[in-house]
């Protein structure tokens, strides 16, 4: 896996203003990431377009954004994009199977993460977090997988306290020669015997291009390093079809189709038979019209279907389930004695439309972004179980979720001087949200809204609107050549998910009831961070602190698991350092984050124990040879429901010889020492049903990959 932060162009939007190309959609924060064991997150001169200088006095992108390339990360056997992640300094990942690793960044994961794919929005469907935005997003080697780490821009939504992850698309563009290109890789990798292929392939003619990306992938179910097997089997096919075309000098137009097949994917307590995903977008750009001197709209649609069941994958006895039941269900019996099924969808309208307009400010360049966004989002989710397959009960337990979010926003982003460049936004979003089948009563359930009220209040109503304002000031400052900085503050806002504010599960021992009437979350957050070079030397430092008003906290009683709004505070430190020179390459990074609920004083859930990495790469003209150690603490300060964590330290190596310019082998092994061992962030937050599951991690695995290019 590759994440490249020098030698590699970035690939933001195409600016046509000279002012303008030092903002776009490029990070504005000290980029801090580290990928492969050979990749280093340098910082470079300011020379040069693929560098991480803070200020740019030739109105260059002030830092490059942390780039992860998604072709190598299938090379190391990192299939899911959330396992490439997690080779981020200070990003952890919740593991169910193996197939959606949920990425948690500061202790923020989910919807608290803004999570794009080809610049809009993509939702799961499955209530329990199942499933993941980054699981559905079609990459293959065309693709950049890119983190923003903390509050950089109003102009991607209101929640970007933590950061935001893209999953990006290469396009031609008119400067580029006419003919075709293409990319075909496979690779292998035991314990799981996975294998994966993929194809993309890009023509261009004239004022005309086209790309295709198709991949398939097989797993198996793994051991861990205690020989134990762990359920991650999966078949996954996906692929996408654009086009696009330059209708002018100044108009670009884009369309594409996505679609993603995942089936048979195996998980602990409940499996997915079917995944599904379809989405359809059109994008149009322009340059130098009127006020504005770029301009880029998009509408994008999504639809999500997912199936779970713990019977069509597995061997259940319905004979010896029935037995004894009498004329009704056991309501105390353990949930994995029944037969369930459920089937979720989520589909999603998104659209956006933005504007730069070059400005002159106090006599200093700047660039005013105007620009608003609104998305639609329905979830529904149905659900049957019971002790024998002739006797299943229904339920709604997302009755019929409608949420709608508007917003509009204006960012001024001012070069101050050679030395300052200040970023300000502001934003102001509406979100209504609904369930329209609250009044439903569905088997033998009362309705969801009888629930709710029984719970909470007799005055609960389904309908809720919430209108938040969102703003941001950034201050980057170089001290001189070798020393930057940045400070930044921020107010940022989270709506309710659909199943922190509708879930409507209703029994009498294991009950899952979302609320209402939460309010939204809201982040004050301050930042620092600090940039050094010296020689061969790269030093870095990221700070926060995040004061979150009612923050969404979830609470698991004897019987029932509810949602309430708690006072919270969150804060941390990401450092690392870094040394190249003569074909060798060093890097060392840690980080830590801090989590408290201050309404209680008692350990907020979901955060990652202290962390880092040590890395080390050689590359010769031909060849390279690498190695990387991770490791955590253990995490024994934790909420009361969660399960202290032991720490852990892990070995990868891994080589690569490049046969020619266009041919590359590479192959390695992970967990060299074949350790068991489990990250302590886990899906109980989105399922507590299953409890606090941590699911071991993968034992050795030894994995080979081959790429061509042409």
């Amino acid at each position: 896996m590759t994440l490249s932060l020098v030698n590699f162009p970035f690939r933001a939007r195409r600016l046509s203003s000279p002012v303008s190309a030092s903002r776009g959609r490029l990070p504005m924060a000290i980029a801090a990431a580290m990928a492969s064991s050979g990749t280093l997150p340098v910082y470079a001169d300011t020379d040069t377009t693929n560098v991480l200088p803070l200020i740019s006095i030739e109105a260059q992108a002030p830092m490059a954004s942390p780039v992860h390339d998604v072709h190598a990360g299938h090379a190391k056997g990192d299939m899911d994009l959330g396992e490439q992640l997690r080779e981020v300094n200070g990003v952890s990942g919740s593991r169910l199977g193996s197939h959606g690793v949920s990425a948690i960044f500061r202790a923020q994961g989910g919807e608290r993460l803004i999570q794009e794919v080809d610049g809009a929005s993509l939702y799961p469907a499955c209530p329990g977090g199942m499933d993941t935005t980054l699981g559905y997003a079609t990459a293959g080697s065309q693709s950049d997988l890119t983190l923003y780490k903390g509050a950089q821009t109003v102009s991607r939504g209101p929640n970007f306290a933590a950061g935001s992850i893209e999953v990006t698309r290469h396009t031609p563009s008119r400067t580029d020669d006419d003919g075709v290109q293409g990319t075909l890789g496979a690779g292998w990798r035991s314990n799981d015997d996975a294998t994966s292929e993929t194809l993309s392939l890009t023509a261009k003619q004239g004022d005309f291009w086209a790309a295709l990306d198709f991949e398939h992938s097989e797993r198996n179910n793994y051991e861990d390093g205690n020989g134990d097997t762990q359920s991650g089997g999966y078949r996954s096919d996906n692929g996408s079809v654009r086009v696009g075309a330059f209708a002018t000098e100044d108009v670009a137009i884009e369309a594409g189709v996505a679609v993603v097949r995942i089936d048979d994917a195996l998980y602990p307590s409940m499996d997915a038979p079917r995944s599904d995903m379809d989405r359809q977008y059109l994008k149009l750009t322009t340059d130098n019209v009127g006020l504005f001197s770029h301009t880029e709209t998009q509408l994008n649609h999504a639809r999500v279907v997912h199936d779970m069941d713990n019977v069509t994958l597995r061997d259940f006895d319905d004979s010896s389930m029935s037995m004894g039941m009498g004329s009704g269900m056991d309501m105390d019996m353990d949930m994995s004695d029944m037969a369930m099924f459920s089937s979720a969808t989520t589909e999603t309208w998104y659209a956006s439309t933005q504007g730069d307009i070059p400005l002159t400010v106090g006599g200093h360049d700047a660039i005013l972004t105007l620009g608003a966004d609104a998305e639609r989002l329905e979830s529904n989710s149905n659900s049957r179980m019971g002790m024998s397959l002739d006797s299943l009960s229904d339920s709604q337990t997302w009755p019929d979720v409608v949420r709608t979010r508007g917003g509009v926003f204006a960012e001024l982003d001012t070069t101050l001087d050679a030395d300052n460049r200040l970023v300000t936004g502001a934003r102001y979003d509406v979100s209504i949200s609904d369930a329209r089948d609250a009044d439903e009563v569905v088997g033998s359930n009362a309705s969801a809204i009888s629930a709710w009220r029984a719970q909470y209040g007799d005055d609960v109503e389904a309908k809720q609107r919430d209108g938040e304002f969102s703003a941001l000031a950034r201050l980057e400052h170089r001290v001189n050549e070798a020393v930057k900085g940045y400070a930044a503050f921020s107010r940022s806002v989270r709506f309710p998910t659909a199943s922190e504010r509708y879930y409507n599960r209703q029994s009498d021992s294991d009950g899952w009831l979302g609320n209402p009437e939460l309010d939204p979350e809201v982040h004050q957050q301050l930042e620092l961070g600090v940039a050094v070079r010296q020689g061969a030397w790269r030093y870095s430092a990221d700070t926060y602190y995040n004061r979150v008003h009612d923050w969404i906290e979830l609470a698991k009683g004897d019987s029932l698991t509810t949602y309430d709004n708690v006072e919270a505070e969150l804060y941390g430190i990401e450092l690392e350092a870094s040394w190249q020179q003569n074909g060798w390459q060093h890097s060392a990074g840690v980080a830590a984050t801090h989590g408290t609920n201050l309404s209680d004083g008692t350990p907020l859930s979901q955060v990652a124990p202290f962390n880092g990495y040590l890395a080390t790469r050689y590359d010769a003209d031909r060849w390279w040879a690498g190695a990387r150690f991770d490791a955590a603490a253990r995490q024994s300060r934790i909420s009361d429901s969660e399960d202290a964590t032991a720490g852990f330290g892990i070995v990868g190596l891994e080589g690569g010889y490049r046969v020619t310019d266009d041919i590359e082998l590479s192959a390695g092994i992970s967990n060299l020492f074949d350790k068991a061992y489990a990250y302590h962030v886990n899906r109980f937050y989105d399922d507590p049903l299953q409890g606090d599951v941590q699911v071991n991690e993968p034992g050795r695995i030894f994995w080979t990959h081959a790429s061509w290019s042409f």
